[in-house]
Formats: structure tokens, C-alpha cells, sequence
């Protein structure tokens, strides 16, 4: 038996990995036409740690999304 050959991953288990780092959230955000309002929205969000802090960019991003794909379904909970 040959110990030559260590590593067993081939350039194509590498391919592989780069593909699995890109998940379905990733994509369905690149394919929802709303990218730029989404990456807005979730950038005031980590700056301000508030979602009320950023209704501004929430109501963009839904005004954007409801204009390319409809209206979002109700989440059955009531706004304080």
C-alpha cells in the first residue's frame, strides 16, 4: 500500500466546498431582485442592534420585495 498520496481531497472535493459555503439564503437574496434593500436593511440592523431603529430601511426592502413578488404573508402577530 502506497502512502504517496496523504491528502485524499482532489481539486474537485475543493470546487465542492466553495459551492457549499454559498447557501439558500444566499441565493434566494441574490435572485429576489431586493438585494441592495436587503444588505441596507440587514447593515442597520447590525450597526444598531434595533430593529425599530430601522423601519426606514425594513419598509424598503418590504415595499421592494411586495412590488417584485407580492404582498408578504401575515404573521398573525399584532404590532404593540
Amino acid at each position: 500500500m502506497s502512502s504517496d498520496n496523504i491528502d485524499n481531497e482532489t481539486p474537485a472535493d475543493e470546487e465542492d466546498e466553495d459551492v457549499e459555503d454559498v447557501d439558500a439564503w444566499d441565493i434566494a437574496v441574490d435572485n429576489s431582485g431586493c438585494k441592495d434593500a436587503y444588505l441596507a436593511m440587514n447593515e442597520c440592523y447590525w450597526d444598531k442592534h434595533d430593529w425599530r431603529k430601522c423601519t426606514k430601511e425594513v419598509m424598503e426592502f418590504r415595499k421592494c420585495w411586495e412590488k417584485l413578488h407580492g404582498p408578504l404573508p401575515e404573521t398573525g402577530i399584532k404590532p404593540r
